[in-house]
């Protein structure tokens, strides 16, 4: 695992209720074996279910956090989850996480109906998933690092060497990129 920034969104997966993973992104510091991770995330829904709770809101660990969507209006159910730091606000979450859900099932409804174990079919949503929390990136982050290059808090070899050190490397060099952008204006 890499250093962790606080407040900020690790991993989003999308999963069959299987645990066959469709889909998974990397944005933040939390690096973990994806098929151990899926296969967790769909055993922790099952069991929410066998024991009457229907299903998994979240699920709270010291540092961190997984939030779920279940849609069910096929016939294989999909877990939609985003790991996050345990800080973050539920609310603005649940909020992404339904956004995904909603365009990803717009997208591949079809896909998922007819599955015939072809994952390639669900890898043109990859840039939509980037879009969506790239946005949310944007919104938390950008603000806050162009101005501590502004009001010359940090250098900006600083900023860089942070924000490398706090995201994936896609989120990185698009964050160094708009923040460079802003403040060269």
């Amino acid at each position: 695992m890499r250093g962790s920034a606080s407040q900020l969104i690790h991993n989003v997966y999308i999963l069959k209720k299987t645990g066959e993973s469709l889909l998974h992104s990397y944005y933040g510091s939390i690096e973990v074996d994806e098929s151990l991770i899926t296969g967790f995330l769909s055993a922790i829904s099952s069991f929410a279910e066998e024991i009457g709770a229907e299903s998994v809101e979240s699920l709270i660990m010291k540092n961190m956090k997984f939030v779920y969507a279940l849609d069910t209006s096929t016939q294989d159910p999909i877990i939609f989850a985003v790991c996050v730091d345990r800080e973050e606000d539920s609310k603005k979450i649940e909020f992404i996480l339904r956004k995904i859900k909603n365009k990803f099932m717009e997208a591949h409804r079809t896909d998922i109906e007819e599955y015939t174990g072809d994952l390639s079919v669900f890898k043109v949503f990859y840039k939509e998933l980037d879009d969506i929390v790239w946005q949310y990136v944007l919104e938390k982050y950008g603000k806050t690092f162009q101005e501590l290059i502004i009001n010359k808090k940090r250098r900006i070899d600083e900023v860089v060497t942070s924000i490398h050190r706090l995201f994936s490397p896609k989120i990185a060099a698009r964050l160094i990129d708009h923040i460079l952008e802003a403040v060269y204006q």
